[in-house]
């Protein structure tokens, strides 16, 4: 049962080996780093390269938030290195980066293909959005001062070496959005110094100080993973407000009067708590609960690879498709409709194709005649909806 449960996260055991899945999250996941070190045994370098980023500064088309900048000090900031128009200034760019700022690549997952399937692949192992900013470092430079990040992330070192300081945490799993304040957070005691090489990853929980500095004669290149969850509060207040709409009491104004000093509490205090009985006794965890499944699979971004190409060489009979792997959805019936909740939005058919839909969603291997009983071309037209928003591929 063990060894089944660390093989439905393969990627996730790749970046905390050799420590196995149910050890990380008891011990580590949202309360401690973890630094795992390489061992000859893993290499991130198919994921993005020195090489792939000069290309993207050289060729793409670069639009204001594709690229950002950092230093330590002397401090940068956007119009150093943007036109008027706010477009990227490419040599602006290049000149700071010798003088010893970070050229910053956020959600470059976005652009790289090889970047986007390895999100795809962490969300689907971990129920969670993520993103990868990619961080390019010249020698003996630092980009960003001592600061705590609002969500977990995993530090994946791709080139040169950084030496990384982890102090206290400073704030236990804050908020997304609870902003870092220097005049209000200290780093305190230093708990953990070393520095990565190429395959390292580090895990750093939400809300630990840290700082690095590259280290060596050579550019510093990593890439971080953010993981941004949903949490229990997200899922209580949804809650909540699901009780509130079927009970006015809750809609209720506070009393007249309330915030005067000479007001007391007692009846309002009572109130409350017959509120919070009311909240315990009608909140509805299994739907809510489903509606944040179906939210997870909508907002996800589609794989598409290979789409264009199919739909260019159209459907023969005999033709076999299959469901694209790791792909997750919701499939329910709503009036005359039969809905798919999947990444990218919800798909719509009628009801008369509900068991053939269900069918191919199992993950049952099917051919272009598949929905032959559906009158006119509808089953034509449903298999190359399929193929357009990415919930099947040619098989082989």
């Amino acid at each position: 049962m063990l060894k089944e449960f660390e093989q439905n996260f393969d990627l996730l055991c790749k970046l905390i080996e050799p420590l196995g899945v149910n050890e990380f999250l008891r011990d580590y996941y949202e309360k401690k780093p973890l630094l795992s070190p390489n061992n000859n045994c893993r290499n991130f370098g198919d994921l993005i390269s020195l090489e792939k980023l000069d290309h993207l500064l050289a060729t793409s088309e670069l639009p204001p938030a594709s690229i950002d900048m950092a230093r330590s000090k002397p401090p940068i900031s956007k119009a150093n290195f943007t036109f008027k128009s706010g477009n990227i200034d490419r040599g602006a760019v290049v000149r700071h980066y010798q003088s010893g700022a970070t050229i910053i690549f956020p959600q470059i997952n976005l652009a790289i293909d090889e970047l986007a399937n390895f999100c795809r692949n962490l969300e689907f192992e971990l129920s969670c959005k993520v993103q990868t900013n990619v961080y390019l470092t010249p020698r003996n430079s630092q980009g960003f001062k001592t600061h705590y990040d609002d969500h977990d992330v995993f530090i994946l070192q791709i080139h040169g070496k950084k030496n990384w300081n982890l102090y206290q945490q400073a704030v236990e799993k804050p908020f997304r959005g609870e902003p870092f304040d220097s005049s209000e957070h200290e780093a305190g005691k230093l708990n953990l110094n070393f520095t990565m090489e190429p395959g390292d990853c580090l895990y750093i929980p939400r809300g630990y100080m840290h700082d690095a500095t590259n280290v060596g004669s050579e550019p510093s290149l990593h890439i971080t993973v953010g993981l941004l969850v949903k949490k229990w509060a997200d899922l209580m207040l949804e809650v909540l407000s699901e009780v509130a709409l079927n009970n006015s009491e809750f809609r209720e104004s506070l009393p007249v009067g309330f915030a005067k000093k000479d007001f007391d509490n007692s009846n309002a205090r009572t109130d409350f708590r017959k509120l919070v009985e009311t909240f315990a006794n009608e909140a509805d965890f299994d739907n809510v609960f489903n509606m944040f499944k179906q939210e997870y699979y909508r907002t996800r971004k589609p794989n598409l690879k290979g789409a264009l190409m199919q739909s260019s060489v159209g459907m023969e009979a005999g033709t076999s498709y299959r469901l694209r792997k790791n792909f997750q959805f919701a499939i329910k019936s709503e009036g005359e409709q039969t809905v798919v909740a999947c990444a990218g939005g919800d798909l719509k058919f009628s009801v008369a194709a509900e068991a053939g839909l269900r069918f191919i969603l199992e993950g049952n291997p099917f051919d272009a005649d598949h929905f032959l009983d559906l009158p006119n071309d509808e089953g034509k037209e449903i298999i190359e909806k399929l193929v357009a928003f990415g919930v099947i591929e040619l098989d082989g």
